[in-house]
């Protein structure tokens, strides 16, 4: 058989001849093979009728034998077309010689099969010139006529698109997600900073003596702010928890004086709607654990306000146990109860009740979601139990470790020491919105510190270079410089005169886990968020500033 090495289409008689040629030779040489000489016709009908994938049969001379039905749908040629012509009619040309040597290498090993994918570089040439992607499941046989070479081939172009598509739409997805979290973090800082201009006033003018109309009309503006805060920061640990970012730590802390600061915390609440309000422990479940007790906290204020909030008459009650392993709580109400059908769903985001809830309750529906996935992420679980008119019970379940018992603390000085002790106290203060310069200084006025004002860090750092400060309060988004840059600076020129060490607090309304992180690398100390919650500013500050402190700092 004389073949062309050239890729110009062969003329029909020869097309015809080749292929007659090729198919008896290649019938001629299974028969001697296999010994079935009956039955060839039928298998070779069977293999050439497969249309999913291409069959090419070659020889030890790299000349098509056999080409299938798949085959011709793969590549675009006819039998007649290609059979006796070259493999390398197949191949796109700056290819042809890395095919050859694989094939060479191949040829001369011994293992008789191997599977070449698209990630190996092995790519087909059309008819009409288009690439496409294939992947190669390649066999060799010796005859007695030579070696014949099998290749299964399987277009691949639409599984690889696929692929593509979907990679496409993971990048798209994960650059929404980051998107919304950047917007939910410039949005946190851009409410909470109004938050705190109206949260931190709320907090002074309920220091000072009022009438009791004015202080129940306070009392509603500070209630009000806080449920914004509360819903701020419900979307806020919701994105953190999706986007992963949502770290969890490992202390040990005391469960019984978690449990019972808890318990105060909504005493009050419950006492205004005149409910009964219990927490009960177990003597096995007292004692020290090693968890996060700020996420723990978290998800029982949820729990217990929901508690309170849905209930009108009866009790709330809270019971602790220690069962094998698991720390187990259960909070349980004798509210309005819950429907089996809400109950599918309870945990979902922005799920209530109903629309009617909503209006009468309030809340974005984001609670119990938050509460499960942190509940989870301490290795947990939580579930429910209700019924419509027969209260509810919500119990938490975490594999938190028992660590025995823990000494009690001596107990934390009251903020209001604070007045009474560092009338001194020489305060800076970093702030450029007006009326957050008015709520810290009418706010640090009140326990007797008279802070100095400055409006950006550049100012802040002249400050602190001109004369000793106790303390300096550091916003982190300034005008001119930011507050990490300009601790940045004061932490470096410390170092380089041999100075003492001034404490920094960042007071920010971006407030974030990695943010914070942020702040600690500059140097700072410690945060206080915006908006301000008084006893938390009074406590920092009591931890800060020492008795050593009140009369005088370390000279320069």
């Amino acid at each position: 058989m004389k073949s062309s090495n050239s890729s110009e289409q062969p003329s029909a008689p020869d097309a015809r001849s080749r292929w007659r040629h090729a198919r008896d030779a290649l019938k001629k040489t299974l028969a001697v093979q296999a010994g079935l000489p009956e039955t060839l016709e039928d298998i070779f009908s069977s293999i050439l009728n497969i249309s999913s994938e291409g069959i090419i049969v070659a020889d030890q001379d790299m000349r098509i034998l056999l080409f299938s039905k798949g085959a011709e749908v793969i590549f675009g040629y006819t039998a007649p077309e290609i059979l006796g012509q070259p493999i390398d009619l197949l191949i796109p040309h700056d290819r042809r010689e890395a095919h050859r040597q694989r094939v060479q290498g191949f040829a001369a090993g011994a293992i008789l099969s191997r599977r070449m994918s698209n990630r190996q570089d092995v790519t087909g040439l059309t008819k009409d010139g288009r690439l496409a992607a294939i992947e190669v499941g390649l066999s060799k046989t010796t005859t007695c006529s030579g070696m014949i070479y099998t290749a299964i081939i399987r277009d691949i172009s639409e599984s690889l698109k696929a692929e593509a598509e979907l990679n496409q739409a993971v990048s798209d997805a994960r650059a929404a997600n980051a998107a919304k979290s950047a917007f939910l973090a410039a949005m946190s800082h851009e409410v909470r900073t109004p938050l705190n201009g109206v949260l931190g006033m709320a907090q002074a003018m309920a220091r000072d003596p009022l009438p009791p109309k004015q202080a129940e009309r306070l009392e509603i503006i500070r209630q009000s702010g806080e449920s914004l805060l509360g819903i701020l920061n419900d979307m806020l640990d919701l994105s953190k928890i999706e986007a992963g970012k949502l770290e969890m730590e490992t202390l040990e802390f005391d469960l019984a004086d978690l449990m019972e600061a808890t318990h105060n915390t909504f005493s009050a609440l419950a006492a205004q709607k005149g409910l009964q309000f219990d927490l009960r422990m177990t003597p096995r479940a007292r004692g020290a654990y090693l968890g996060d007790p700020l996420r723990l906290r978290q998800v029982l204020n949820n729990l217990i306000s929901n508690a309170i909030k849905f209930t009108e008459q009866g009790l709330v009650e809270v019971d602790v146990d220690r069962q094998s392993a698991l720390l187990v709580i259960c909070v349980r109400d004798t509210g309005m109860g819950i429907s089996p059908t809400v109950l599918l769903r309870l945990f979902n985001k922005f799920e209530q009740g109903d629309l009617s809830t909503t209006r009468r309750f309030g809340g974005t529906g984001l609670g119990l979601a938050i509460c499960r996935d942190l509940v989870r992420l301490m290795g947990g679980d939580i579930s429910a139990s209700s019924a419509v008119d027969e209260g509810a019970t919500f119990t938490v379940r975490l594999p938190l470790e028992h660590v025995g018992q823990t000494p009690k603390l001596p107990a934390v000085t009251r903020p209001v020491g604070v007045a009474e002790n560092t009338p001194q106290v020489r305060l800076l203060v970093a702030e450029d919105n007006r009326a957050n310069q008015l709520v810290i200084d009418t706010l640090l006025r009140q326990i007797g510190i008279a802070p100095v004002i400055v409006e950006n860090g550049r100012a802040a750092v002249a400050a602190w270079e001109d004369k000793p400060w106790d303390l300096i309060l550091m916003d982190v988004q300034m005008p001119e410089m930011d507050g990490p840059t300009a601790t940045s600076i004061i932490r470096r020129r410390e170092l380089d005169n041999g100075q003492a060490r001034t404490p920094i607090l960042a007071l920010t309304a971006n407030a974030m886990d990695h943010q914070l992180l942020e702040y600690r690398q500059a140097g700072m100390d410690g945060l206080i968020a915006k908006p301000i919650e008084i006893d938390k500013l009074f406590a920092a500050i009591s931890h800060l500033i020492t008795p050593a402190d009140v009369t005088g700092p370390a000279s320069r």
